[in-house]
């Protein structure tokens, strides 16, 4: 269907104020007789809190006040009820290096930080634990006394007989598979200002999805919600880790609440990169059965989650990799077990694409290593296995809408895979992947969008919603999205800051639902305004209302477009006659079921995106240095509503996944201590690294989906890392079993295969 707005690559709502340099971001607002925070963190990756002596640092000139763990009302918080296990410092005892232990508030910065050298703390240092390995042996230490075993969270399933299926498989593998600890790696740093209004704390920052901070941040701090306002400056990127609410947070929060002041604290990169949210790192074990025809019978994982210190994130991970194990393919037969485990190092929590994308690599690694054991082709076996539409997955998930199959077929005509598998080039690979991915789901209680449309006197458009624009184009999207429903140009939409007091209910921007349950929650309103125009129109045209149509800032009548009047007027008449100020309003949620922690089954979600990636390497075996040369990919993400913000995120999002592939690591000392917190050490891509990007969008139909869309942020770029380290497998001839694959595992791997091709 041709649409006026929706389907066009419009320019960006954000896009001048951020390339003239005028946005304004957490670290940029000041007001008047604003302090500067600090925090003090903890020098030991595990230690006992004997005593907090402040009485020097409060002597110092320009010092207001300095906060501890024991200022707070010491209420938890977390994920989930069953997983509270965070204060917002520490109280008893410091179980990360860098968890923070005190807070200063002075003049300035510079007093800040001298105040945080006169702090004396007496800690005990207590016996760390930085491995699964090491929390998981009888008699360890434990982080949490009160979780046995160090666990702090297991997700299961278990569908079919997972033993007389292995039975019945004519070829069984078996891998082991590690991943590491990455940083999400945005540039903008946390920042958080908090400021007082009366008796209610107003609060403006870095905040990915302010309504989740809102909550957790006031439970935690024993305030109403009625008694924090939440509101957002520009935020320069998320990539899922400007959740929760963070040490910066509760710091200015608490230090305004006792000075009565403006606070402001900012993080460094040396505490973002080395002591705020990372990535799980993960043992896997899995395993994986087959008919000799390369049917898929059976499936068993294992996979411990290394996270740190404190649960956070943990249940939507572990439940996520479960659940990526299976879709897209048909695996009638699968076990799994997903346990969490805490350590001593910084906690973990969700980083883009959440632990799907790490069970999209481990599955599509083993499957590629089964199909070359089998002699069996890369893309047929995927074929062989792909759910199809309407199919009942084996975890009971209905795949409605679903185009797998489509972009395995024209994926396979983008690259002419039988002439590229003919002309086999030494040291160069190519890798295939492929997922679907929900356009989000009712993950938690609070699962649902709304938007009010208000219409001024004099025409104008202002969109009021709540979810954030963090750079990946939602405004832009929204507006979009706004302006086609309600049939004006898409340059008459203004779109609000997010603001807990103005904005409605929005759960949070993650999982790909933004466009998908945001975008329906701006249709509905939209629609509302819409039909609420409509009978304005319809008395000045002499008409049935249902006959209106709107188009680019024109009403009509339908079948009679001579009768017409501008938008304009009739808001006119709407306002100064009938006395009829227009507000559309809305909300959308799906009431389909809440996502079953426990089992890690995968809840019902609006439209399911499909992708099947292919990337293509060269390795110098001389060096070991991989160079991702051509990444290709075909897609379903239903009806773009803006094609050239869609590129982008699969483009953004394969760049993230290329740098867990072959460049990202969180590496910390003996003692727990980071040694690459700076991106002079912590190695990311860059734009010099970035491949030929090649990608088809295949325009499926989704009913759920704003003018048929479905979610994108997430869903093409989750296969990139799969694809990418089966390329490298395929260019050295041998698999590297533990991410990230740096040039000195490749010449290992080279110089191993070697001489073991030597003794044969």
């Amino acid at each position: 269907m041709e649409y006026a707005i929706v389907g066009k690559s419009v320019p960006r709502k954000d896009g001048w104020v951020k390339v003239t340099g005028q946005a304004q971001y957490g670290g940029d607002l000041i007001l008047p007789g604003m302090l500067h925070g600090k925090i003090l963190r903890s020098p030991h990756a595990h230690a006992r809190i004997v005593s907090i002596d402040a009485s020097r640092a409060k002597r110092l000139p320009g010092v207001r006040t300095i906060i501890t763990g024991k200022d707070f009302p010491g209420v938890k918080f977390g994920f989930l009820p069953i997983t509270r296990d965070q204060l917002p410092f520490a109280v008893d005892k410091a179980r990360y290096f860098g968890e923070a232990v005190a807070a200063v508030a002075a003049s300035d910065e510079d007093t800040a930080e001298e105040a945080l050298d006169l702090i004396q703390v007496e800690y005990e240092e207590l016996p760390p634990v930085f491995t699964v390995q090491d929390a998981i042996r009888p008699g360890a230490t434990l982080v949490h006394d009160d979780k046995p075993g160090n666990v702090g969270f297991t997700a299961r399933y278990n569908y079919g007989d997972i033993a007389r299926a292995f039975e019945e498989c004519d070829y069984i593998k078996e891998e082991h598979l590690t991943t590491q600890r990455i940083s999400h790696g945005f540039i903008e740093p946390h920042a958080m200002l908090a400021s007082m209004d009366g008796d209610r704390v107003v609060l403006q920052g870095t905040k990915q999805s302010p309504y989740i901070t809102w909550r957790h941040l006031c439970r935690a701090m024993d305030l109403p919600l009625s008694k924090v306002r939440m509101l957002n400056p520009y935020v320069g990127g998320g990539y899922s880790g400007k959740h929760d609410p963070f040490d910066v947070d509760f710091a200015a929060t608490k230090l305004a609440l006792v000075t009565g002041r403006p606070v402001r604290v900012e993080l460094t990169q040396d505490e973002i990169l080395g002591m705020e949210r990372q990535r799980h790192s993960k043992d896997c074990w899995i395993k994986l059965g087959a008919k000799k025809d390369g049917t898929l019978h059976a499936l068993e994982c294992k996979t411990y989650f290394e996270g740190g210190a404190y649960v956070c994130a943990a249940p939507i991970n572990t439940r996520a990799f479960g659940s990526g194990l299976l879709i897209p393919y048909r695996i009638p037969n699968a076990r799994f077990e997903g346990i969490r485990i805490y350590t001593t190092r910084p906690p973990c929590g969700a980083v883009r694409g959440q632990a799907r994308v790490i069970a999209r690599y481990v599955l599509e690694a083993i499957l590629t290593d089964l199909a070359n054991d089998m002699g069996l082709d890369q893309l047929e076996i995927r074929r062989k296995n792909a759910l199809v539409k309407d199919e009942v997955a084996t975890e009971g998930t209905v795949m409605e809408n679903f185009a797998f199959m489509e972009t395995i077929d024209e994926l396979k005509k983008m690259v002419d895979w039988p002439a590229a598998k003919a002309k086999k080039v030494p040291f160069h690979g190519i890798g295939f992947a492929g997922d679907g991915y929900a356009s989000g789901s009712r993950a938690r209680g609070h699962w649902a969008s709304a938007a009010v449309v208000k219409i001024t006197e004099d025409g104008g458009i202002n969109l009021i919603q709540g979810a954030t624009e963090i750079g990946q184009g939602s405004d832009t999207v929204l507006a979009q999205i706004c302006a086609e429903a309600l049939g004006v140009p898409y340059e008459e939409i203004s779109v609000a800051v997010e603001d807990t007091d103005a904005s409605v209910l929005e759960q949070g921007i993650y999982s790909s639902r933004t466009t998908v349950w945001a975008g329906n929650g701006v249709r509905v309103a939209a629609e509302d305004a819409r039909r609420q125009l409509a009978e304005e129109a319809a008395k000045l045209l002499e008409a049935d209302p249902k006959d209106i149509e709107f188009r680019l800032g024109n009403v009509y009548v339908r079948n009679d477009p001579k009768r017409s009047i501008t938008f304009n007027e009739v808001v006119r008449k709407a306002y100064y006659e009938q006395g009829h100020p227009i507000y559309g309003r809305g909300s959308w949620g799906m009431d389909a079921g809440r996502a079953d922690w426990a089992t890690a089954k995968e809840p019902w979600s609006p439209g399911r995106g499909s992708v099947t990636m292919a990337v293509e390497v060269s390795v110098d075996p001389e060096t070991g240095k991989v160079k991702i040369l051509k990444l290709t990919a075909a897609h379903d993400n239903g009806q773009p509503i803006n094609p050239a913000l869609l590129a982008g995120q699969i483009e953004g999002g394969t760049m993230a996944h290329m740098g867990q592939g072959v460049f990202e690591e969180c590496l910390t000392d003996e003692h727990g201590r980071p040694i690459n917190p700076d991106f002079f050490d912590y190695k990311m891509p860059t734009a010099l690294d970035a491949p030929h990007f090649a990608n088809h969008p295949i325009i499926g139909d989704n009913p759920y989906g704003p003018f048929g869309a479905k979610g994108g942020g997430e869903s093409v770029s989750s296969s990139a890392l799969g694809a990418i380290a089966n390329a490298v497998a395929d260019a050295i001839g041998v698999r590297i079993m533990d991410l990230p694959i740096t040039p000195q595992k490749i010449l290992k791997a080279i110089n191993g295969k070697q001489s073991q091709e030597r003794r044969a």
